[in-house]
């Protein structure tokens, strides 16, 4: 005889099961997001590279410190922007 109870309907197992699986599609989210912000840091960075030579050590710290929002306004501005100051400024 087959069992067709579902697991996920067991009051206890079942529970927390579905807890286990929410905490890592949040994890797992979160670190996708991380990743990407990581990814456009990089590549604003060598964009200013090639735009206006190498990027300068307290420059390079100051966009790897920026939140996404931020991140978006300086890679509008890079397109706009004469120099590295300007662009920071």
């Amino acid at each position: 005889m087959p069992i067709l109870n579902d697991i996920m309907d067991h009051a206890v197992i079942g529970r927390e099961r579905k807890r286990g699986i929410r905490i890592g599609m949040e994890q797992g989210l979160e670190k996708g997001l991380e990743q990407g912000l990581e990814h456009e840091r990089q590549v604003i960075l060598r964009q200013i590279a090639k735009r206006f030579g190498p990027v300068p050590a307290a420059a390079r710290k100051r966009i790897e410190a920026l939140s996404a929002p931020k991140l978006e306004h300086i890679a509008l501005r890079l397109l706009d922007a004469a120099s590295l100051r300007e662009l920071l400024g």
